[in-house]
């Protein structure tokens, strides 16, 4: 069944008001009419089961027949800390961690970041990756749509606005593989850092560390930073049984 995002405003006497593109979608590409049911979603992680009544060019009203929380979101809540990549790739990593069920996504500023953005880039840049959350969490039938967080640097972080469980991939970590550190891990809130291109300097990686992140080894290979973060995050949710069906 078709899902589409709606504001809690669109929200009125047991009815949904819809307007602009999602009207055109689903009355000319899904041709949709009058009593066939869709899937709305508020979100925030509650989903509405709704019945066509009307349409015209413009709007489209659904009668609300049921309402249940969502079933696709993880009960922990994690937020990547994503080094500034270089051009492109930040829209990969928030489609595709988007998909694997991430809750919010820090771009960061770090020593070996490639691309520097002033606060009017960083501005233009947080809208066009709002938007992608938006269209992946739509595709995969999330029941929420991932923040994007405007860009931060790193020295900025502090342990007290940091969540519960935080884990650093970090290629010169030798001793403490990341199974090790996921083992009977149990959080509600997780954090993972990633480095951009050039991985983290040693001095990032102690300040991390002494912020109470895990510094761990994603094995022999040295991961790309657009593949590190999807990987660390499905390991992260397997580990926390939160890829059951």
């Amino acid at each position: 069944m078709s899902k589409f995002f709606i504001e809690k405003s669109q929200l009125k006497n047991h009815c949904a008001h819809l307007t602009g593109q999602d009207v055109t979608h689903i009355t000319r590409v899904l041709r949709l009419k009058p009593g066939d049911e869709l899937l709305l979603c508020d979100g925030e992680g509650m989903d509405y089961q709704a019945r066509i009544l009307s349409f015209d060019k413009a709007t489209l009203t659904a009668e609300i027949l049921a309402e249940h929380p969502s079933e696709t979101e993880p009960n922990v809540k994690v937020t990547l800390y994503q080094g500034l990549p270089k051009q492109g790739k930040m829209e990969w990593i928030i489609e595709k961690c988007t998909e694997m069920g991430v809750t919010t996504i820090v771009p960061v500023q770090m020593t070996r970041s490639v691309v520097k953005l002033d606060s009017a880039q960083a501005a233009k840049k947080l809208e066009r990756w709002q938007k992608t959350a938006r269209e992946a969490a739509k595709q995969c039938g999330r029941g929420q749509i991932p923040q994007i967080m405007p860009p931060v640097d790193l020295e900025t972080l502090t342990k007290e606005e940091l969540p519960e469980f935080l884990l650093l991939p970090y290629e010169e970590e030798r001793t403490t593989p990341v199974k090790e550190a996921l083992r009977g891990a149990k959080a509600e809130t997780a954090g993972i850092f990633i480095g951009p291109e050039g991985g983290f300097t040693p001095e990032e990686a102690a300040y991390l560390v002494s912020l109470g992140a895990r510094s761990v080894s994603l094995g022999r290979r040295i991961l790309r930073t657009e593949t590190a973060g999807l990987a660390a995050l499905a390991l992260l949710l397997y580990e926390f049984d939160e890829m059951h069906g």
